[in-house]
């Protein structure tokens, strides 16, 4: 990824229609297997983890070789990862268990949400500021952030978390869906370019929350609110000559061997 492709991701404001994004395929048929970073120090303690980095546990570790084992009958053409540790250390376990092992391109459009200076606080303390920044008693915190978020959208909330980031780092929803966008647009037209006119699968690691972000802009109507397992495998796939995404498998979870 240059830093072209980052300044023009940031210059755009407009989002992409699913089917504009499809057109980047040129009527190619793809297959994406998108991949969330096994378990972290940070997701156990429950901490806002966002940018931040944390080790991989050893949960985390026997995660990795599961999804490594069941991908391994795969054959990828390209493989993209967010540049963050975690997603590394993940692509890492599953291209050791691939043979051939595709080149991977490591881009930071395929980072978590930024949630600024509220990465690393406890999950628990930036949702109270939510809930009480909308007006809500904080003793009813489940409730009250199901109330928020069917008032204003899950998007709404994390835009009152980056309203209450003081360093005005955090990233806003309308960023995000642009960032996604262009992390879709580049891959897609990767895909294009592969020689041949066989069909190209691509293999991508990102963040359970930024997972979702894709999702939405290519499969808006079945994409859930929720935060997808680690080390789950979600399946999108675009028929050749067609420009309407199809959702083959969501959240998809390979059983961990026990210790």
């Amino acid at each position: 990824m240059s830093d072209t492709d980052v300044q023009a991701a940031d210059e755009r404001h407009e989002q992409y229609l699913p089917e504009e994004l499809a057109a980047f395929a040129r009527g190619r048929e793809l297959r994406l297997t998108i991949v969330r970073h096994a378990e972290t120090e940070h997701n156990i303690n429950h901490l806002m983890q966002g940018w931040s980095d944390s080790p991989i546990t050893e949960l985390g570790r026997r995660q990795i070789e599961a999804v490594a084992h069941r991908l391994s009958a795969e054959r990828f053409d390209l493989a993209f990862c967010s540049d963050l540790q975690r997603t590394r250390t993940t692509a890492e376990g599953i291209l050791a268990a691939l043979d051939p092992a595709p080149a991977i391109e490591h881009t930071e459009l395929l980072r978590e949400w930024n949630f600024g200076s509220h990465e690393e606080r406890p999950a628990a303390d930036v949702w109270q500021e939510v809930i009480v920044e909308h007006g809500f008693e904080v003793d009813r915190e489940l409730s009250a952030l199901r109330s928020i978020a069917e008032q204003v959208g899950w998007r709404g909330v994390f835009d009152t978390v980056a309203q209450l980031d003081a360093t005005g780092q955090a990233e806003q929803a309308a960023a995000i869906v642009v960032r996604a966008d262009s992390a879709i647009e580049h891959m897609v037209r990767a895909a294009a370019d592969v020689r041949g006119e066989a069909p190209v699968h691509v293999l991508v690691v990102s963040h359970g929350g930024f997972i979702t972000s894709l999702l939405r802009q290519l499969v808006p109507e079945l994409t859930p609110d929720v935060i997808l397992p680690n080390c789950s495998v979600t399946t999108v796939s675009l028929p050749a000559r067609t420009t309407v995404w199809q959702l083959d498998a969501l959240g998809e979870v390979a059983p961990v061997g026990a210790r």
